[in-house]
């Protein structure tokens, strides 16, 4: 009889330790799976979100100052950083009219909501005065209002065409110039009575 009073406390024991055994289990993993989603929320202000139909636009005293809109952004905060997929910068003149820059991709850098900088990469093309600007890289920078090009360059406009192997535009002084192994192939003009709004550009 104390024998079978023995083996049934034993299986008693035996029972509650295991009991106790999968709570702590089922305590521990909880705790880790709790610990496991604070980690992902404390990432989550790091992690760029992926924006479709990006726009932003300055105005300052009625008038337009630059707008960039893409057709998708990857935004990031913390970096002020927005990766875009074909993107499109219009920079406005006083006199209204605009200097546009378009690429297959490229990264703006922001400062809360000011343009500091745009580095596009991939058919970019420049819209400048009557002129058409083509290259594979280009940057503006805002600070300084210049875009340039370290790769080689293709103008296209009404009565010539340049070449170039990189490029500079003032933009508010509304200059263009070509750098190192210049060429220029001259055309006839539309009409003798025709001319640029815009000297040609200088190398």
């Amino acid at each position: 009889m104390r024998k079978h009073l023995r083996l049934l406390l034993i299986g008693v024991v035996v029972l509650l330790l295991g009991g106790i055994a999968f709570l702590i289990g089922n305590s521990l993993r909880a705790q880790w799976k709790q610990e496991a989603v604070q980690g992902a929320l404390d990432l989550i202000p790091n992690v760029a979100q992926r924006l479709q139909d990006f726009h932003r636009i300055k105005t300052q005293d009625g008038r337009k100052v630059w707008e960039v809109s893409a057709r998708e952004a990857q935004y990031s905060e913390d970096e002020d950083q927005v990766t875009v997929r074909e993107p499109m910068v219009k920079l406005y003149l006083n006199d209204g009219r605009a200097v546009g820059l378009s690429g297959h991709q490229g990264v703006l850098l922001l400062s809360g909501r000011e343009l500091k900088e745009v580095d596009l990469t991939g058919g970019i093309e420049v819209q400048f005065a009557d002129y058409t600007v083509r290259t594979d890289r280009a940057r503006y920078q805002r600070e300084t209002d210049l875009i340039w090009s370290p790769t080689p360059v293709e103008i296209e406009g009404r009565d010539l065409q340049l070449r170039g192997d990189r490029m500079e535009v003032d933009v508010s002084a509304q200059r263009l110039r070509l750098f190192r192994h210049v060429t220029m192939t001259l055309r006839p003009h539309s009409a003798p009575d025709e001319t640029h709004a815009l000297p040609a550009p200088q190398s």
